[in-house]
């Protein structure tokens, strides 16, 4: 849960948009399920909760439709979000529903109470089948099923969540940019980042470089810092020492990255810092040591240019993935780049050179086959480069997904 500098979760999320509804009938379901596995249908308790599911249908707006598609849930055929925990129930909501051969329900007024209990009782056993119900369509969905029993969170699934969280975070500092650092919500973006690499690794480094859209600054910003945090953790840094270093880098880059291209580096620290230094001041009696070490961190990378080879080694990390997502949109061109065409493009410059150890952790992190390249199969075809092992790629060639049988080449460019 995102929580915000004064401890209250913040109301800025697609989440409080769209989803809503979905999200209300999926956690009350949910609780009556198992309510009603544990009490049987006549206690209490039991209509009680049937009762909220009820109350919660009619503070909402109706009529809606919700679809449970392959570990996936729409609300009027558009993607709902969950966060975790909500995610994991609504994988046992539609378990439940699959089994008595539902995949899609339609709300257009309030089930009576009696209703509810019946539907909760066939969800809790496991079986049976789908039930009429007044206000209530519940019907199937051909090739609708979860493809899982639906008792764990697909892991990459999870961390493209734990990824599009915490870039509407960094979207909400972005948008408030100048004022002094909200460092909660900067913490919420990289626990966010360590939970997707815990789920996902290759998920966390390629997601934001591979998917669709607008390459803006919050989004640059964030890879930008889950590539820092992926190559501290590959050369064994403690954890205090990469969150310090994950959140200067993501202090950095939103202070300097522009649309195209961004400020020079040690410009960059500098307005970061004054930003990051405006809440030590708060008539603290003691500063927090996580926001001492970073503002130190920046301060040595801002202050410091001239003197590079006693710079911090994580400053320096902090400068070739800033510069790698400044040269990702450049200024002078309508393109951006790919992750080839970014290491290449940064291993020339001179801190680089001076010191190559990151960029060589960097490669390693990215990978030579990053999804989304193209490729060419052993038989001629060319496609998208999906992922897979080096030497089974998942290759999507636009009519199938294919798993090559060696390693694929790049189009025009031989071994």
């Amino acid at each position: 849960m995102t929580m915000g500098d004064g401890g209250r979760r913040s109301s800025w999320s697609p989440d409080d948009v769209h989803g809503r509804s979905a999200r209300m009938l999926v956690e009350r379901l949910f609780v009556l399920m198992r309510t009603l596995a544990v009490h049987g249908p006549s206690h209490p308790v039991s209509v009680q909760i049937a009762q909220a599911v009820a109350d919660g249908i009619s503070g909402v707006d109706l009529p809606f439709t919700i679809q449970f598609v392959r570990q996936a849930v729409f609300e009027n055929h558009a993607l709902v979000m969950f966060e975790p925990g909500g995610f994991l129930r609504s994988l046992r909501v539609a378990s439940a529903l699959a089994a008595i051969g539902v995949h899609q329900v339609e709300v257009d007024s309030v089930p009576a109470v009696d209703d509810l209990i019946l539907l909760g009782c066939e969800l809790a056993s496991g079986r049976g089948t789908a039930l009429q119900i007044q206000g209530m369509q519940l019907r199937a969905i051909l090739g609708g099923g979860t493809g899982t029993a639906g008792e764990t969170v697909e892991p990459a699934r999870f961390a493209a969540v734990m990824l599009l969280r915490a870039l509407m975070d960094a979207e909400h500092i972005h948008g408030n940019r100048g004022g002094a650092w909200p460092w909660s919500r900067g913490a919420a973006i990289l626990r966010r980042l360590e939970r997707a690499s815990d789920a996902d690794t290759a998920t966390t480094t390629r997601f934001l470089g591979v998917a669709p859209g607008e390459f803006t600054v919050p989004r640059r910003a964030v890879q930008a810092t889950a590539l820092a945090l992926a190559a501290m953790r590959l050369v064994g840094l403690d954890a205090s020492t990469r969150r310090i270093g994950a959140h200067a880098t993501l202090a950095v880059a939103l202070a300097g990255l522009r649309p195209r291209g961004g400020e020079e580096f040690p410009v960059a620290a500098t307005w970061a810092l004054e930003q990051l230094r405006a809440t030590l001041s708060t008539g603290r009696l003691k500063i927090d040591p996580h926001r001492l070490r970073t503002c130190a961190l920046v301060h040595d990378a801002a202050f410091r240019p001239e003197a590079r080879s006693r710079w911090h080694p994580v400053a320096r990390l902090m400068e070739l993935v800033y510069e790698h997502e400044v040269l990702r949109c450049p200024p002078d061109a309508s393109f951006d780049l790919d992750a080839v065409d970014l290491l290449s493009a940064i291993a020339p410059r001179a801190f680089v050179q001076d010191d190559p150890g990151w960029l060589q952790a960097l490669v390693e992190v990215v990978g030579r086959w990053a999804p989304g390249l193209r490729v060419t199969l052993e038989d001629g075809e060319t496609g998208v480069l999906l992922g897979g092992q080096s030497a089974r790629p998942l290759v999507f060639t636009g009519a199938a997904v294919k798993v090559g049988r060696a390693t694929p080449s790049l189009p025009g460019i031989k071994e």
